[in-house]
């Protein structure tokens, strides 16, 4: 019977002085890194609780860049135009060709974003500014389906129709439906569409504020 008692307090003994000297352990073990969280350059780089970060502007850039010549505007357009073939009066009047087209077209306009360097992109904090190129022009061209020569007027002797007539009435069918787009704002629309799609795309990169200079 004392041989139990005394083998249980010998181990209640062990168990107790592992305990003092783990709590010891742990104390050192907290001010020593207490200490060098205090020493500069290691001790906030190793201890300090660093803040989330935002997506820095090369990284805004690069991202922008992929989307390539934004395109954000299509504008459909119908023009009548009428080409007549030149000379003298006597030339149009005995060889004369007058031709009517009725044409279709489609102008696409956008950002070409391939041009923004790291110079056009500012980031703050978590506001990110943004010069954007000028809006363009892409493409101006018609509609095959819905374009075509509507009537076409000869002279008493005129005995073969001018095809380059109606390439020269087709040119200046494009001409006229990009000036019409013109007219009616694409440009300013391609610049407003190009705007809120770089914001959205900013958004997802974690930027609680986009702007435009």
């Amino acid at each position: 019977m004392g041989k139990a008692r005394g083998g249980g307090f010998r181990s209640t003994l062990i168990l107790a002085v592992l305990l003092v000297l783990l709590s010891v352990a742990l104390g050192i073990g907290i001010s020593r890194a207490d200490f060098l969280g205090r020493v500069p350059i290691v001790g906030p780089l190793l201890f300090e609780d660093a803040p989330a970060r935002t997506t820095t502007g090369p990284t805004v850039v690069e991202g922008i860049q992929d989307l390539d010549r934004l395109a954000t505007v299509r504008w459909t357009e119908s023009v009548p135009v009428t080409r007549e073939s030149g000379g003298t009066g006597l030339e149009r009047f005995f060889s004369g060709e007058r031709v009517l087209l009725i044409a279709s077209g489609d102008v696409e306009a956008g950002v070409d974003l391939a041009r923004i360097g790291e110079e056009d992109v500012r980031v703050e904090g978590g506001v990110v500014t943004i010069r954007l190129p000028e809006p363009e022009v892409f493409s101006a061209s018609l509609d095959e389906r819905e374009t075509g020569v509507y009537d076409r007027d000869f002279s008493p002797l005129n005995l073969r129709p001018d095809d380059e007539l109606v390439e020269e009435a087709r040119a200046e069918a494009v001409e006229e439906i990009e000036a019409a787009a013109r007219e009616n704002g694409i440009l300013e629309q391609a610049e407003t569409n190009a705007e809120e799609s770089i914001r959205a795309f900013a958004l997802t990169l974690g930027f609680r504020e986009v702007r435009f200079r």
